[in-house]
């Protein structure tokens, strides 16, 4: 059974020009923070926290730790506006599907259960244009109730970048896409990911290439994607945002052995293996090039950077800052600016597009 929101979206939203200043982060997240001895907390009132991601379909995720609870899906509804824009954002319709309780979470019936939902989430239009989108879930009082009718408050309300792109006609993207790779070998820049079903990975130096057999466009899917380097990929604290309909390159591996390899979570039988995915040719740009790189080192020495190179150095060393803009507007920056994490910042200064200076990220005390 599927709730339908209010059915409006912008009528003309200009395509958003790719700029700002979000960023990537250094190869290895921090470690986790540990609590002072004798540290305490004061209880707080139990809410649900809700969040709005995807797994091969746009999703809401709804939790709390504590007394049970039931979620009402007529209740939800998102607004949306373009990427950047100072406009109020305008409701979008959307279909909710019917809340299905996580099992992997049930517990005996004490206090402390946690109970946690999930809903799908489907957008029958898309934006009157193509590209990057700001769009934030909301509902109406009563969302989240008590066994017993009380309602349950709810933590923020949650929001994400959304990419839609253009397939009109013959798909342009896609087409820049196979002229751009297919038959040809790439590298990435701060690194390369090739995948196997989403499940198996294997990473290689900035200096390897890897052999791409083929490119397509992937529809009625929708994928969480990081840009930056591949290699930081997955940080939860770094800018990511949602693709619909994203590109699959399919590759081959190549013969140099991986700098590191492993796995796990769920398997997509849908996904490349080998290969990886991409936006559209935006994200390949700063992803990934065709260009071979000249010698670098081996090792965690390739990540280094030092006064005096040149911006292209950074870039292949480091991968480009993360977040939403183009390589034009990036590379007219005279600072980037990596954020993976509180504890994993650092700023790359240039002048004349050569390294005057940089920061180191901080350490934990």
């Amino acid at each position: 059974m599927l709730a339908t929101c209010a059915q409006s979206a912008p009528s003309s939203s200009p395509a958003p020009e790719p700029s700002g200043s979000y960023s990537s982060g250094s190869f290895t997240p921090p470690p986790a923070r540990r609590r002072p001895r004798g540290a305490w907390f004061a209880p707080r009132p139990q809410s649900a926290d809700v969040g709005f991601g995807a797994q091969g379909a746009f999703e809401v995720g709804v939790s709390s730790f504590g007394k049970k609870f039931t979620v009402d899906p007529t209740k939800l509804h998102f607004a949306i506006r373009p990427w950047n824009a100072t406009a109020a954002p305008v409701p979008f319709g959307a279909q909710i599907g019917a809340p299905v309780l996580d099992r992997s979470f049930d517990q005996a019936r004490p206090p402390g259960t946690l109970t946690s939902y999930h809903l799908t989430v489907v957008f029958p239009t898309r934006p009157a244009r193509p590209g990057m989108y700001d769009v934030t879930a909301e509902a109406d009082p009563g969302f989240a109730r008590y066994d017993d009718g009380t309602e349950l408050p709810v933590g923020s309300w949650p929001r994400a970048d959304v990419y839609w792109p253009d397939e009109a006609g013959s798909d342009a993207g896609l087409r820049t896409a196979r002229d751009a790779l297919e038959n040809r070998t790439v590298y990435g820049y701060g690194g390369i990911v090739v995948t196997c079903h989403a499940s198996l990975y294997s990473t290689y130096l900035a200096d390897v290439g890897v052999p791409v057999r083929s490119v397509e466009r992937r529809h009625n899917t929708v994928e969480r994607m990081w840009t930056g380097p591949m290699t930081s990929r997955g940080n939860e604290q770094a800018y990511s945002f949602l693709a619909v309909d994203p590109l699959v390159v399919h590759a081959e591996y190549p013969s140099a052995k991986w700098f590191s390899t492993g796995g796990g979570g769920p398997t997509d039988g849908d996904a490349p293996c080998p290969g990886f995915t991409l936006a559209d040719p935006w994200h390949i740009g700063l992803t990934i090039t065709t260009t071979k790189p000249p010698p670098l080192p081996g090792g965690d020495a390739q990540f280094t950077i030092a006064v005096g190179m040149s911006r292209d150095d950074v870039a292949r060393r480091r991968g480009y800052p993360q977040g939403y803009f183009s390589r034009a507007s990036l590379d007219a920056q005279s600072v980037w600016e990596y954020d993976d994490a509180l504890m994993d910042q650092y700023k790359v200064t240039f002048s004349n597009d050569r390294v005057a200076s940089f920061t180191v990220p901080p350490r934990m005390p």
